[in-house]
C-alpha cells in the first residue's frame, strides 16, 4: 500500500468541522414575526451575531481546509518523486491562499461588530453587512480558483482521472449599494428581502462545497491508500 499521508487526516478534520460551523439558524420567518416581536427586538441582535460569527467560523474552516490540502498534495508529490514544477505550483497556491485571506477574506470579528453598530448607532452594522456580502460571494471565487488550480497539478499527478470543479451560486452575487438604495426608497419594505438574503445565503452554497470537498477528501484517500508503483504522473 502507499505511505500514509500525514495531512490527510488535517484534511478530514477540516471536512468533519463542517456539522459545526455550516449550519441553518433559525427559521427566517420565525425569527422576524416571532422571536423578534416576543424579545422586544433583543432576538434581532442575538441573530445579527450569529451571521456573523458563522461568516468568521466558515472563513477559518476554509482557510485551514486549504492549507491542509495542498501539504497533503505536496506530500504526495514528493513520494512520487515530483518535487519540481508540481510543488512550484503549490507554492504559488499557498501564496494566493494566503493573500485572498489577507485581502478579501478578513475576520469580520463578530463580537466586535456587534460592539461597534451599537456604539454608532447601526452605522457600522451596515458596514458588517457590506463586508459579510462580500465575504459569501469572494469566498466561492476563492474557492473556483483554487480548485481549479488543484485539479492542474492532480492531473499531472495522476491522483484523479477528470478535473474537480467548483460553481459559485450567482445568486450570491449582489450590490450593497443597491439593496440600500432600494431599501431606502420603499420605506424599509426591501429590508425584509435584503434581510433574508442575508441570514439564508451561505445555505445556498453549502451543499457545493460541500460536494467538492467531500471529492476532494476522497480523492486524497484513494490516493493516499494506492500502491506506490501506481505514484507517477498521468
Amino acid at each position: 500500500m502507499g505511505q500514509p499521508l500525514p495531512a490527510v487526516q488535517k484534511v478530514d478534520r477540516y471536512v468533519h468541522e463542517r456539522r459545526v460551523t455550516d449550519q441553518r439558524l433559525v427559521d427566517w420567518a420565525i425569527y422576524m414575526f416571532l422571536l423578534t416581536w416576543v424579545t422586544l427586538g433583543i432576538y434581532t441582535v442575538v441573530v445579527f451575531y450569529r451571521r456573523l460569527k458563522r461568516t468568521d467560523l466558515f472563513r477559518d474552516r476554509r482557510h485551514h481546509y486549504y492549507g491542509a490540502v495542498i501539504e497533503a498534495t505536496r506530500q504526495y508529490a514528493e513520494q512520487s518523486g515530483r518535487d519540481g514544477e508540481d510543488v512550484k505550483q503549490l507554492d504559488d497556491l499557498r501564496r494566493y491562499v494566503k493573500e485572498r485571506f489577507e485581502d478579501e477574506h478578513r475576520p469580520v470579528n463578530a463580537g466586535l461588530s456587534v460592539f461597534l453598530a451599537f456604539i454608532t448607532l447601526g452605522i457600522y452594522g451596515l458596514y458588517a453587512d457590506y463586508r459579510m456580502m462580500r465575504f459569501w460571494w469572494e469566498i466561492q471565487l476563492t474557492e473556483e480558483d483554487f480548485t481549479d488550480s488543484l485539479s492542474d497539478v492532480w492531473l499531472r499527478l495522476g491522483i484523479v482521472q477528470y478535473r474537480v470543479t467548483y460553481e459559485p451560486v450567482p445568486d450570491l452575487r449582489r450590490g450593497f449599494g443597491t439593496h440600500l438604495l432600494l431599501t431606502i426608497v420603499t420605506l424599509g419594505i426591501y429590508g425584509f428581502v435584503w434581510d433574508y438574503q442575508l441570514h439564508t445565503d451561505p445555505e445556498k452554497m453549502y451543499p457545493e462545497v460541500h460536494s467538492t470537498e467531500d471529492t476532494v477528501l476522497a480523492a486524497l484517500r484513494h490516493a493516499e491508500a494506492a500502491p506506490h508503483s501506481r505514484l507517477t504522473a498521468a
